[in-house]
């Protein structure tokens, strides 16, 4: 149930932040998500999907709770979401340094057929 009021609460809350990548109505899209959001909310969903993208030297200063790690520039980043374990259905949450690579790798799962993918703005500098 925490989970879908979550999933409320940002679309009603965020639905002018989406991004349609794809020009097609009804397409999946990644939504950007303020610091501010994510804090406020990210601990009441159980089973939350959650990628740090940033490199193994990044990640060894601190990370956001149980996110799985994989490397945006890892020439396999592609290859690899398989191996994540995640369901494309539910929604993903993606984070960086900045916000720079996360925005990258957002739209990698969304063309892997993701369909609700979140970016974290600013990144874990500003966690």
């Amino acid at each position: 149930m925490k989970i879908y009021s979550f999933l409320i609460l940002f679309v009603v809350t965020l639905s002018s932040c989406a991004q349609n990548h794809s020009g097609e109505k009804g397409a999946a899209s990644v939504v950007n998500i303020s610091q501010e959001d994510f804090k406020k909310n990210y601990e009441n969903v159980e089973g939350l999907q959650l990628l740090d993208v940033r490199t193994t030297r990044e990640i060894a200063a601190g990370k956001i709770g149980e996110a799985k790690e994989l490397d945006v520039f890892d020439p396999e980043f592609t290859e690899k979401i398989a191996g994540l374990n995640f369901d494309t259905a539910k929604p993903v949450f993606i984070y960086c340094k900045s916000g720079g690579r996360s925005t990258r790798a957002a739209q990698i799962f969304i063309e892997q057929g993701f369909t609700e993918v979140y970016n974290l703005l600013g990144g874990y500098s500003l966690y």
